[in-house]
């Protein structure tokens, strides 16, 4: 049984009572070549660290879901130590001595490579994103628009609101299997400021852009990113079953730290919710009975729900063994 020590502020936790008296009674496997000392580095997230000794990285998050009579036991800090100790399947964190106010601790996952596109999709319906502010002109009679540019805009301002980020509708999403309608995508192509309210066409300064923005884009008030510092994941309690719609780099095959969409909303899912994708079973034939085999799904690794919608959510692949592909399955990830 693996024993994990959290020795901030003097607070042991054990593996063995906690499975013991919750529903996840099982073991944790250590690595065969799991290092016997690790230094919590600056940039390290806790998804990596996990790696580092778990056969199953996901099983790290699991624990603090299951202690939520501890306070922050997930809080590691660069040049914490962790430890296999000799002889006993077990870790022990030994933390160094810090500030916490000059501090910040160590993130689920490497935000720095991540936020990029985290935030850049959205889902919508027609009609409020039809009944937003739009881009009517761009100063100096540009056809586009980058940073430093200005816009004019038509329609009603958020009141209060200064900050906005810029869409374009790209495409209606269906259910492969129903033909349900699901919604529509867009993507941000960057954002900008209010400068000046007060002329009949509200002017606002382009502060960052991704792609070039054009007459017809559209303004939504701008949303922090929201895979913040706080995040937690989750295991499902109940079985979830759905299909991984596509990759939203628009890739055929999907790897780690890729974002996909999957075809179930925020009724059933929230963020943190990890699952695992599979391929799903194929329909075989035995030639000599006639027989309809169903061959066994594949699992191919684990997706962490970033962000829900009415009809559909955005993962983030946390670990693949091999390629994902749309049309894959995903079901409640599952402790091994």
């Amino acid at each position: 049984m693996l024993h994990v020590f959290f020795r901030t502020g003097l607070v042991a936790l054990f593996f063995a009572a906690l499975f013991s008296t919750t529903a996840i009674a099982q073991a944790i496997s250590l690595k065969a070549d799991a290092p016997k000392r690790y230094e919590v580095k600056r940039g390290d997230s806790l998804w990596l660290i996990a790696s580092q000794f778990l056969d199953d990285p996901w099983m790290w998050p699991q624990l603090w879901q299951a202690n939520k009579q501890v306070g922050d036991p997930n809080l590691l800090y660069p040049g914490d130590i962790i430890e296999l100790l000799d002889g006993q399947d077990r870790l022990r964190l030994q933390p160094r001595l810090r500030i916490l106010m000059l501090q910040q601790p160590i993130p689920f996952m490497p935000l720095a490579q991540v936020n990029a596109f985290l935030n850049r999709d959205i889902m919508i319906e027609r009609p409020k994103f039809e009944d937003g502010l739009y881009a009517v002109h761009i100063t100096g009679d540009r056809s586009l628009a980058s940073t430093g540019d200005h816009l004019e805009v038509l329609g009603e301002l958020t009141e209060g609101v200064k900050h906005y980020a810029i869409y374009r509708e790209l495409e209606e999403i269906r259910d492969p299997l129903t033909r349900k309608h699901l919604g529509y995508r867009a993507r941000a192509l960057g954002s900008a400021l209010l400068v000046n309210d007060k002329n009949r066409l509200p002017l606002l300064e382009i502060t960052e852009s991704f792609e070039e923005i054009r007459v017809g884009d559209r303004l939504l008030p701008f949303i922090d990113s929201p895979f913040g510092e706080g995040f937690q994941p989750s295991v499902p309690e109940k079985p979830l079953h759905g299909t991984l719609l596509q990759g939203l780099a628009g890739q055929k095959l999907i790897s780690s730290h890729q974002a996909v969409m999957l075809n179930m909303g925020g009724d059933q899912l929230e963020p943190g919710t990890l699952l695992e994708i599979l391929a799903p079973g194929r329909r075989l034939r035995n030639h000599s009975t006639g027989e309809v085999i169903f061959a066994a799904e594949n699992r191919k690794g684990t997706v962490m729900v970033y962000r829900v919608f009415e009809n559909i959510s955005f993962a983030l692949v946390m670990h693949s063994k091999e390629p994902m592909l749309p049309g894959d399955v995903f079901r409640q990830a599952t402790i091994n």
